[in-house]
């Protein structure tokens, strides 16, 4: 059974780098992946890419500035996000309670990783997965998302499952134990190895009928480069051959 190391160069030699697949329109980082975070909840993210330009193209592009703002009027420019409307309130919210904070969101992501999160914990719509989201990404703290793509990609390759149940175990369990076996020593690496689980479950391990052995799937993106080279010459997924699930099917 290949490494979890192997696993992801295999991957990274299919997908390559995709340096658009986390889109960012504005140079304010921590405001764009934190309202991602928190629009992207049970939505896909095509959808939540548009209600970010959105929001964007109307002058919301700080906490400051979505603090004062209507939560009406941010819930309509979030639609058709899934529950836009309470989102839209979570999101004035959460603003003000960053703009609050003292430094704001950046003292707040200076602060140690476990201080940090539990900060963002307390924030409206903020979970366990979101909260490291905003730590990596905006934060820069170098760490292992344990995200449904994760734990799917994990249960189903078997890379882990001699240890640890992916789909089941608490998400500190598998955090710990992928940090174990593939030391974050700095935020691109943890990144990257996201991304690559991303990719390979929107092409390829996806929730209902993987493509196991055929073309990736195609998703259309606001962002025309995200993906744009992705399977151009793909046949199967590049981690069926030694995959305990794509062992077991023909698709």
């Amino acid at each position: 059974m290949p490494t979890l190391a192997d696993t992801i160069a295999d991957l990274q030699a299919h997908f390559c780098h995709e340096p658009h697949w986390w889109p960012l329109h504005h140079d304010d980082r921590p405001f764009e992946v934190t309202v991602g975070m928190v629009l992207v909840q049970q939505t896909r993210w095509e959808a939540v890419e548009a209600a970010l330009l959105r929001l964007l193209a109307t002058g919301i592009t700080s906490f400051a500035r979505l603090a004062d703002a209507d939560p009406h009027i941010v819930a309509t420019l979030c639609r058709p996000c899934a529950f836009y409307t309470r989102k839209g309130a979570a999101l004035v919210g959460l603003a003000r309670q960053i703009t609050a904070y003292p430094g704001g969101m950046t003292a707040l992501l200076a602060a140690p990783r476990t201080i940090a999160r539990q900060q963002l914990l307390a924030l409206p719509q903020i979970g366990r997965e979101s909260a490291d989201t905003i730590l990596l990404y905006a934060g820069d703290v170098p760490l292992f998302i344990v995200d449904a793509y994760a734990r799917r990609f994990l249960s189903r390759s078997g890379i882990i499952a001699s240890t640890v149940d992916a789909t089941t175990a608490p998400y500190d369990v598998v955090q710990a134990h992928v940090e174990a076996l593939l030391p974050l020593t700095d935020a691109p690496t943890a990144r990257e190895l996201h991304a690559m689980m991303v990719e390979v479950c929107i092409h390829h391990c996806t929730a209902t009928h993987p493509r196991c052995r055929r073309t990736g799937a195609r998703r259309k993106f606001v962002d025309v480069r995200k993906c744009a080279d992705h399977c151009l010459n793909c046949h199967a997924c590049p981690a069926q051959r030694y995959c305990r699930h794509a062992n077991t099917v023909t698709g």
